[in-house]
């Protein structure tokens, strides 16, 4: 496989298990590669996939290794990945003298934000970007350059709502993440790259689409999955939901079993959640709750939106929609019982989210008993 980088005197294939990029010259680059990292000259860029399982003393060997299988020089650059590598994403951006290329694979087996207390792991998820510019960037420039790509991943994570495994608040990469900036050399120096300048801009927007292709290709993943994937990734599933309406599960002469009312409630579940509007209050619900979590709510400290005050009670309107919506007026009164009693995991959950998952379990099964009866 064959990729058209459109930066002149590159070129780029896979072969077997890797990515190699050869230049006609070589090519300043200034990277956190595992093989010849920091500054360098070099004249071949690799990628080269392994295993999640992979646990190697000296990674620096191997990558050294598979140079030498692909008969690559000494002066090769290398980087690892989990990631197959036919599921490299590339994105090229151009004005009139200038090609940005950004080269990135995603793994996200360990998506994490900077600042989370780390669970360590042998298993390898890592996001790689390798910039190609064709322009003759100064040293400082090249570490403005991975500043600003290091902005645009972070945004692609944050539009595709990916989140971190240790914290639950937004991702801003993988565990083991990598990034390396190539300069062909040519023409005058260029100095900033910044967000503001015009290098800046077309990397940003370069390494932004080429982070949700890459993530994509991967995993499948999507801005507009479903409500039920955006709350199981957060650790809210069905399963605890069910178990939270039989906990208050009453039975009557049309549902006589809780086997019976959980297969119904799941169903009403899911059915439910489909709906784009329940999908958008629950939508509110997890941002509200985010936004609290964090102190960002006017007026409301974070220490105190922990405690969830009594005089919050947009909390309880939200839930009050969804139930609503689901159920009308048996809806609405179910809801202030389970507001009330906060059934299973209802009650490990925050001010908004207790809400809004409380109001759908009761909304859901009010639904399932008045569709009952009037059988």
């Amino acid at each position: 496989m064959r990729l058209d980088l459109k930066i002149d005197g590159a070129e780029c294939e896979v072969q077997k298990d890797t990515l190699v990029i050869k230049f006609g010259e070589p090519v300043k680059v200034l990277s956190s590669a595992v093989l010849n990292g920091g500054l360098c000259k070099a004249r071949v860029i690799i990628n080269h996939h392994i295993p999640k399982s992979f646990d190697h003393h000296d990674p620096p060997r191997v990558l050294r290794g598979v140079a030498d299988d692909l008969n690559l020089p000494d002066d090769t650059v290398g980087l690892m990945t989990a990631v197959e590598i036919h599921n490299v994403a590339m994105k090229t951006e151009r004005t009139k003298d200038l090609n940005v290329c950004a080269l990135v694979t995603a793994g996200l087996s360990y998506p994490a934000t900077a600042g989370d207390e780390m669970i360590e792991s042998t298993e390898k998820g890592t996001i790689n970007i390798i910039l190609l510019i064709n322009r003759n960037l100064t040293e400082g420039c090249m570490v403005n350059c991975i500043q600003t790509a290091v902005e645009a991943k972070t945004v692609a994570l944050r539009e595709l709502d990916i989140r971190s495994r240790f914290s639950n608040s937004t991702a801003s990469g993988s565990t083991s993440d990598a990034i390396m900036v190539a300069s062909t050399g040519v023409g005058e120096p260029i100095k900033y790259a910044g967000t503001g300048t015009e290098i800046g801009i077309i990397i940003g927007k370069a390494v932004k689409e080429a982070t949700k292709e890459a993530i994509r290709k991967h995993d499948g993943t999507m801005p507009e999955r479903s409500i039920i994937d955006r709350l199981r990734e957060r650790g809210i599933k069905i399963d605890d939901m069910i178990d939270a309406g039989l906990e208050l599960f009453i039975p009557s002469h049309e549902i006589e079993s809780r086997e019976k009312a959980s297969k119904l409630l799941r169903e009403g579940l899911v059915r439910a959640l489909s709906d784009i509007n329940i999908s958008a209050l629950m939508l509110a619900a997890l941002r509200l709750q985010e936004e609290g979590e964090v102190g960002s709510i006017p007026n409301l400290p974070k220490e105190d939106f922990l405690e969830d005050p009594v005089s919050l009670v947009a909390d309880e309107s939200i839930g009050m929609a969804i139930a609503n919506y689901i159920a009308g007026t048996w809806g609405f009164y179910n809801f202030l019982y389970f507001e009330r009693k906060k059934p299973g995991m209802i009650k490990k959950l925050g001010p908004f989210l207790d809400d809004a998952i409380g109001a759908l379990v009761a909304g859901v099964l009010s639904n399932i008993y008045t569709r009952s009866r009037e059988k």
